[in-house]
């Protein structure tokens, strides 16, 4: 029996003593305020998108389709021959679409195919932004029928957001310094950070329809007047500090 009851005394002597005190770690609740903080920069666009539209209708969806092909190639040709020096040009085409056009019996619900549209899309990229007015006036020369956008833009922009999210950054610790000081407090660690950088660009250039032009416009010796502007780049960060 003293036996057994020494064996159970150092059972219990060797078990740990768990304490819920000793188990739980006391830490102290931190506040924190968030800061939002922007910083842009106005920069010469580099890039320049052109996006042209050749349209053909015909009553045989195959001689549209013809049509168009022709004309699109003859674009293509003519562009290729005006971007030969640009190493980095760029030209594609997208969206193409062959549609019948129906027209509508007044005194029924019925409806016959018209004709067929076909329209393809011929977008160029240039890093040549001066030469966006000749590409134009060259694609109309060549009976391209619309212009459906231009766009300016900033390629390889990483040397140019680097120093605007850093001025952002600065501004939001600064902003953050100067609350909590407010508060008589003290900005002790970041909770979260999220950065964007994002491009405000040139793009205010009108739509040209060729037709609208007339017939000698896309002949005279005045080239289409484009103002490439400025591209505005923004760096936005939301950042939350703690405070103590």
């Amino acid at each position: 029996m003293k036996k057994l009851l020494m064996i159970l005394l150092l059972a219990f002597i060797s078990t740990p003593c768990i304490s819920t005190q000793a188990m739980t770690v006391v830490q102290k609740n931190m506040g924190y305020i968030s800061i939002n903080a922007t910083e842009s920069k106005e920069i010469a666009p580099n890039t320049a998108n052109i996006t042209f539209a050749v349209e053909t209708t015909d009553v045989d969806s195959k001689r549209a389709a013809e049509r168009n092909s022709q004309i699109t190639s003859k674009v293509i040709g003519a562009l290729k021959q005006e971007l030969s020096s640009d190493k980095k040009s760029d030209i594609q085409t997208r969206n193409y679409n062959l549609r019948p056009n129906y027209k509508y019996n007044k005194n029924s619900d019925d409806r016959s195919i018209k004709n067929y549209t076909a329209i393809n899309s011929i977008v160029v990229k240039t890093s040549d932004t001066s030469m966006v007015s000749k590409l134009i006036d060259t694609a109309i020369k060549n009976n391209v029928s619309n212009v459906s956008g231009v766009s300016m833009t900033i390629e390889d922009q990483d040397q140019f957001a680097t120093e605007i999210v850093n001025a952002a950054l600065t501004k939001a610790k600064n902003q953050a310094k100067a609350t909590a000081a407010a508060l008589n407090q003290k900005v002790v660690g970041i909770k979260s950070l999220r950065v964007n950088v994002y491009q405000q660009g040139a793009n205010g250039v009108r739509l040209y329809k060729a037709a609208a032009l007339g017939s000698t416009a896309a002949d005279t010796a005045t080239p289409t007047p484009i103002e490439a502007g400025k591209v505005q780049l923004n760096a936005s960060v939301d950042a939350e500090f703690y405070v103590k």
